[in-house]
């Protein structure tokens, strides 16, 4: 197998993995953990991070079953999401862009963030008492997680219609 061939493969494979453990989530555990929270979304699927009291509502309102399947089910598969995306996202850019530059390092940043906020969520889920500026922190990371994600999807998808355009262009 080539180097290209080994890259292609570990892209697709990667790919395919993201998309496993987002549809997992998504489809299956966040909803079962919502059902008990009257709407409220989990702290990982607002863009904006949860204020205060959203934050303070969903950890009242989250039965035992609700948050053990959030502890011990939806962290650490969110735990395994960054593994899979982050060679995703870095080999995807890396066959984009003919330019090397601080582009590479977001989905590395993206994956600090996202740790960030995984810790978050579980203080936030063991403490129900916590304090406001948890609150604020778990939000701060959530926001930082979501608009690199949206960044780094965002130059993905310009530099690959630049590409189709470009081999548009050819023909």
């Amino acid at each position: 197998m080539t180097k290209k061939q080994k890259r292609t493969f570990f892209l697709v494979l990667t790919g395919v993995l993201t998309l496993l453990v987002l549809g997992a989530s998504d489809i299956f555990l966040f909803p079962a953990i919502e059902r008990t929270t009257k709407g409220i979304r989990a702290f990982d699927l607002n863009a904006l991070g949860l204020s205060f009291a959203d934050a303070k509502q969903f950890v009242r309102l989250l039965s035992e079953e609700g948050r053990k399947l959030y502890l011990y089910a939806e962290l650490p598969l969110d735990c395994a999401f960054p593994v899979c995306y982050t060679p995703f996202f870095a080999l995807s850019l890396q066959s984009l862009r003919k330019k090397k530059g601080l582009v590479f390092a977001l989905p590395f940043l993206l994956a600090a963030f996202d740790y960030f906020e995984n810790g978050c969520t579980a203080y936030l889920l063991t403490h129900p008492a916590f304090t406001q500026t948890a609150a604020l922190v778990a939000r701060t990371a959530t926001i930082g997680k979501s608009a690199l994600m949206y960044l780094t999807i965002g130059i993905l998808l310009y530099n690959l219609l630049k590409k189709f355009l470009k081999k548009r262009k050819k023909f």
